[in-house]
């Protein structure tokens, strides 16, 4: 029996990654969790054999919870569960420790067989995921206007980015913390790509995103 759990914010991706689950007998959902406080402190007594892990969380850096948790419980394999089909996030996840990034679209079977291939120990990415990763290898031109999608709050931070503000001036202006605005800038850099802030102005300039 493979042992799984999930960590996602939103009560109906948990209800729906378990009922999904739910339907195969080799697969049992031994957690759920809404708070990755509440996930680590069960994690530090007993691990699942996988986790289903969301990168974009309100309160916490997906990507750096990967970093520490693959690092902390190496025997857990970590499966990245996203709405983002970037090729920055994709290679982020990877590189700190995911075994495979999957969609939220996945549907239930491909679901089921990526449990089954990364609780073996493989690394495994669905084809539409290999696509978006060759696109970006070989350089393909992306269709006009597939500019990422931003949310109010990142386009707030992006254009204080440009404006030179610190994190901690940004977190002053928009009332949020420190960690808060980490969090988005690293959703920034891994939505266009780029690794550090000088590629994030160039590529938000570059979109017409800030002028």
């Amino acid at each position: 029996m493979i042992t799984v759990g999930i960590l996602d914010d939103h009560q109906m991706i948990l209800e729906g990654l378990a009922t999904m689950l739910s339907e195969f007998n080799d697969i049992e959902v031994a957690g759920s969790w809404s708070n990755p406080v509440l996930c680590e402190e069960d994690l530090k007594t007993e691990q699942p054999n996988v986790l289903l892990l969301d990168i974009n969380l309100k309160t916490a850096n997906g990507i750096e919870l990967c970093s520490e948790w693959s690092k902390s419980y190496p025997e857990m394999k970590i499966i990245a569960v996203s709405n983002y089909n970037e090729s920055g996030f994709i290679k982020n996840m990877l590189r700190n420790g995911a075994k495979s990034y999957l969609l939220k679209n996945t549907n239930k079977n491909e679901l089921a067989e990526t449990i089954r291939l990364v609780d073996k120990g493989n690394q495994y990415l669905p084809r539409a995921i290999e696509t978006i990763l060759l696109q970006d290898s070989l350089g393909t031109p992306k269709p006009k206007g597939s500019i990422p999608k931003l949310t109010r709050r990142e386009k707030e931070i992006l254009q204080h980015i440009s404006e030179e503000f610190t994190n901690a001036e940004i977190a002053n202006k928009l009332f949020v913390s420190i960690k808060t605005v980490e969090s988005h800038r690293t959703n920034l850099l891994s939505k266009f790509g780029v690794k550090n802030t000088a590629g994030l102005i160039k590529a938000a300039m570059n979109a017409g995103l800030i002028s």
